[in-house]
Parts: structure tokens; sequence; C-alpha cells
């Protein structure tokens, strides 16, 4: 087993949705100068560079010192705003030169477990977005965030072969921040087979919670890409959640069904199904963006790099829920809407039975005279 982990770093993730839209060229403004960052750019000596289209702006945050129960860590801290209205929060920690691996699996637990990352990037989540407010369109707070781990290896005894390296250490322990169960080798088998490689000194293995990256020349477009995809997967949760609320809203409507005389000729759902419509768009909008990623992340390997995070964080899964409750949603409003119309058929219905009516007693007035 190789001894140690001579250089390398640890990247967590905090992605957070705090509005509809944030304008980069605006938030570039407001941030102050020495905390201005470039947009995101992938490029690398071996690949051709690439920009993601409407890349997001990146500032440092400055530092801080993380403490776990295996010791006190500085790290620093940076943040990406795109313009979707997300802000993701990282804090970039340099793996101890002489870190054995096995310690390393133990400093992953900690992590999963620590109260203190999210205090500290919601803490720097709120003070970022308190900065850049007006340059966010119909602000608001979820309280669903994404967190990720990327382990990125750069040099370590044994390392050699990346492929051989990783059948010598316990990859699936680190990547499932396991440190007291030992995993079963069909675990650690379905894991270790989904890593993917550029070159034969690099090697790329994403799943679901964290991704160990081995990187011999320190690059960062691979973690950059996994991020992007966080960013997606904290939508996709955002809007199926978002169209889970207005389908109860719906239900609840339909269980009440009370339209007055007063209402009759106003549609009490009318709001719900617009509301609906517009998010239809804004779904429809944001959908189109990621396919479109596959596109604008040029570099073969980058997408497929793509592709195997959108697998791991399950988008077919959420478009398909999505699109299920849009379906749901779309019939449901329909069938109010029939029910308003039909209710204001039956009012007019009546009102012209009464007019008839009303009409008719000066007749039944002078026959009822002319009778006596």
């Amino acid at each position: 087993m190789p001894a140690a982990i001579e250089k390398g770093s640890i990247l967590i993730h905090r992605v957070f949705d705090v509005g509809g839209e944030i304008s980069l060229t605006r938030a570039e403004q407001l941030i102050t100068e020495t905390g201005k960052g470039p947009r995101l750019k992938f490029s690398t000596n071996t690949r051709k560079a690439v920009i993601i289209k409407d890349a997001p702006l990146k500032t440092e945050l400055g530092g801080e010192t993380l403490k776990v129960p295996s010791g006190s860590f500085p790290v620093k801290i940076f943040a990406r705003l795109w313009n979707y209205g997300v802000i993701s929060i990282t804090l970039d920690l340099d793996i101890p030169p002489g870190t054995r691996w096995e310690d390393l699996v133990t400093l992953a637990a900690e992590l999963e477990a620590s109260d203190e990352i999210d205090l500290l990037t919601l803490a720097r989540k709120d003070a970022l977005k308190k900065q850049v407010m007006p340059a966010i369109a119909n602000p608001a707070d979820w309280d669903i965030s994404e967190d990720y781990i990327t382990y990125i290896v750069e040099k370590a005894a044994g390392l050699g072969n990346p492929r051989e390296f990783i059948k010598k250490v316990d990859v699936a322990a680190l990547i499932m921040a396991e440190n007291k169960e030992i995993l079963g080798e069909e675990s650690r088998n379905f894991i270790l087979e989904s890593s993917i490689q550029y070159s034969s000194t690099d090697l790329a293995i994403i799943d679901w919670n964290s991704a160990l990256l081995i990187e011999p020349e320190g690059q960062r477009d691979v973690a950059d890409v996994i991020e992007f995809s966080l960013t997606h997967l904290l939508e996709f949760r955002y809007y199926d959640e978002m169209l889970s609320r207005k389908l109860d809203e719906l239900y609840d409507a339909m269980d009440k069904k009370r339209e007055s005389v007063a209402n009759i000729f106003r549609n009490s759902y009318s709001d719900i199904a617009e509301d609906s419509s517009h998010k239809y768009m804004e779904f429809s909008e944001f959908l189109g963006r990621v396919e479109n990623s596959l596109k604008t992340v040029g570099d073969p390997y980058l997408a497929i790099v793509f592709r195997a995070s959108a697998m791991e964080f399950h988008f077919d899964d959420w478009r398909k829920s999505i699109s299920r409750k849009m379906k749901t949603l779309a019939q449901i409003s329909q069938i109010l809407h029939g029910e308003v119309n039909t209710r204001r058929s039956h009012w007019l219905e009546i009102i012209i039975i009464l007019l008839i009516a009303v009409e008719l007693i000066p007749m039944a007035v002078d026959l009822w005279k002319f009778l006596r």
C-alpha cells in the first residue's frame, strides 16, 4: 500500500439557490476590487481551452481554520455566482504532506460529519448574498442545499500508474467516507468500475457524494465541471419541489371548490394556472440550458466528465419527475378552468331565467287583474 500522499487538496462544496437570476455584470460591480475574480475558464496544457457560456463569477472570500477531531486545517474559501440564481461556496483544504491513506479516509469521515462546515459556508453565503443583493432578481432563501467533496491527489508514493494505484488503496472507503465498516468487494468494484481517464497519468472516479481525482499537474477543470453539474442538480431539486408545492395548492383548491355568487366572474384558479405556465417556461429554459451544456463544454473529455456527473446525480430521473409533474399540473389546471367555466354557464342560465321571470311579472299582474 502506498505510504503517503505527498501533495493534494480537498474541495468542499456547498451550493445554494438564492433567487431567480443573478446579473453577473452587476454583481461584478458590487463586489470589491480585492475580492473580484475571473469568470470560470477551463484551460490546461494538454486540452483545448473551453469556456462555459454565461460563465460564473468567482470571488475570493479569504481564509479560515477548520477544526475537526483529527486536527485544525487552514482553508481558503472562494465562491462562484451562477447566472441562474445559484451561489456555490467552496472550502479549499491542502492535504498535509505525508498523510497516510487511512488517515485521509478518517479525515473524509470527519468532514462529512462536520457541522462547522455547514455553519461556515452558510455564513459566507449570506454575507455574499447581502453584498450582491441588487444584482439578484426575485431573491429568496431555499432551505435545501447541495454538498459535495472532491479529493485531488497530485503526488503520492507509488502513484505511477493511476489504475494500479487505485487497486492498492481503499478508494471506496474514501468515496463513501467510511472509516469504521469494511465495505464489501461488490461495493468496491462498483466504484472502481466508474473510473474514467484522459491520459495514462490521470484518473477520475465520480460518485454521487464525492469524487477522487488523480491530477499530477494539479489541474482543476474536472473539479470545475463537477461543481457545474452540482449546481444543475440543485436546480433540478428546486423545480421538482416547487412543482410539488404548486400541485398541493391545486389539490387544496379542488377540495374547497368554493365559488360564490360574488365572484362568479372571477376564476379563482387563474392565478395558479398563470403562475404554473410561467414556471413551465422557466423550467423549459433551464432544461434547454442543461441539454446545451454538453455543447458548451466542448472538450470531449470534459463532456464525458459532465455525462458521468449527470448519471451519478440522476439527472434523467429528476427530469422525468419534473416532466411528469408538469403534465399533471397542466391537466389539473385545464380541469379547474373547465369547472369554473361550467359554473359560470350555470349562473348565467339562472340569471337569464330570473330576467325572463321579471319580465313576466307585469304580464302576470295584468292577467290577474283581468281575471278578477
